[in-house]
């Protein structure tokens, strides 16, 4: 989702540590809005934190995915087939193609068939941090609700989906350039074993196939196309991560959001336009990026081609431009254009769902108040911001 390793380093041109970014970014975007919104960060590294700027390069083809890659792999899993680029790091027409085929099997009836699951996973959840008079609202509710959810959806075996969490546990750790060394490899070695047992439930519902997300994409076929064992492989492991981390962050930050903010009471009253403030306020995802593919003016600046552009989500998301007072919380805005699922041909797919997930279980957890018992711990994972632990109570 990131763009090239240099950008990742760009807070440190300001001697700027990452912890005390990702503690609180909003600060410094709105001083980068008004001093330098179009900013080089080096040759050919371009950083842009305006609304509208950041609308047009989601949306423009001027600017694209990277190269794409395919991944063959080691010894010990090549009885897999090779791994293709998923379509989150693909450009027409091999994107189009693989949108195409993925959103028939990405149907309502999908969500609709998982409400009662959510609704009874984040209830359970929640009643065990309340049995044990408090906990991590992190590791106790807002990563297993998602990891399992996305389970549920593919058609993991509920029987398997402990051995699913652990693994999604260890992968999500892939997304963040602070990881030890020691912790890549195992996340590495988790992403492999997850990627067998995927081939080998592929195997199954090839066979036999159920009502679930996984069985509809193997079966899925337009004008005689289907997806390649490649591409089913990449496509269950980009629905794991993408609809995970994500979603486990934005019920993290918005439930510590919430507690922050005790002015607002309780119940809240419409939590559709809730979820979409939190998610605007929020933004579980920091940034994206782009290369262009030919050159690209900006008022009077001229970005070259094969420059790398790195947009800055959270900021447009608090831009005064487009949202008025845009640093307070307002859980009944509206409009809220906000860009937390991106914009144009590479909007999440999987919007529908964290939002139906994010609509159950607030709910659910804010029946009744909650206090902080301990200092919120955060990741240092520049574009998947989000918290390591929440210690909270019921009030």
């Amino acid at each position: 989702m990131a763009g090239p390793t240099g950008v990742a380093l760009w807070f440190t041109r300001l001697n700027m540590r990452q912890s005390e970014l990702m503690a609180n970014p909003y600060p410094f975007y709105e001083q980068w809005l008004q001093d330098h919104p179009r900013w080089e960060v080096d040759d050919g590294q371009w950083m842009l934190f305006r609304y509208e700027d950041v609308r047009r390069v989601l949306m423009e083809p001027a600017f694209a995915k990277g190269e794409p890659w395919t991944e063959t792999p080691p010894p010990a899993y090549a009885h897999l087939p090779t791994l293709t680029p998923s379509m989150l790091m693909q450009n027409p027409p091999d994107h189009t193609r693989l949108r195409g085929l993925v959103s028939q099997a990405f149907q309502p009836r999908h969500l609709e068939r998982l409400r009662p699951f959510v609704h009874d996973l984040a209830r359970e959840l929640v009643q065990n941090i309340r049995r044990d008079g408090g906990g991590d609202i992190v590791s106790q509710f807002a990563f297993p609700l998602p990891a399992l959810v996305i389970a549920e959806l593919l058609g993991v075996p509920r029987a398997d989906h402990s051995q699913f969490r652990q693994w999604s546990q260890h992968i999500a750790r892939l997304l963040d350039p602070s990881q030890t060394p020691e912790a890549r490899d195992k996340a590495i070695q988790a992403r492999w074993e997850l990627l067998d047992y995927f081939h080998q439930l592929i195997q199954k519902k090839t066979a036999k196939p159920e009502s679930d997300l996984l069985s509809e994409l193997i079966q899925v076929e337009s004008a005689g196309d289907r997806l390649s064992p490649g591409e089913l492989l990449s496509m269950a492991l980009l629905l794991l991560v993408a609809g995970h981390e994500t979603t486990t962050n934005l019920l993290s930050m918005g439930t510590l959001t919430l507690i922050e903010h005790p002015e607002i009471p309780l119940p809240v009253a419409n939590w559709h336009t809730a979820v979409e403030e939190l998610l605007r306020y929020t933004s579980p995802v920091q940034l994206d990026a782009r290369q262009t593919v030919a050159p690209v003016a900006f008022d009077d600046l001229l970005i070259p081609e094969g420059s790398w552009v790195t947009v800055v989500l959270g900021a447009a998301n608090r831009d005064p431009d487009v949202f008025a007072e845009p640093n307070q919380l307002d859980l009944a805005r509206q409009p809220n254009p906000h860009m937390a699922f991106g914009r144009g041909i590479h909007y999440c797919l999987g919007a529908s769902l964290a939002r139906m997930e994010a609509e159950i279980a607030f709910p659910i957890l804010w029946e009744t108040p909650w206090a902080l018992t301990g200092a919120p711990l955060w990741n240092e994972n520049i574009v998947l911001r989000g918290l390591t632990a929440l210690p909270a109570t019921p009030r």
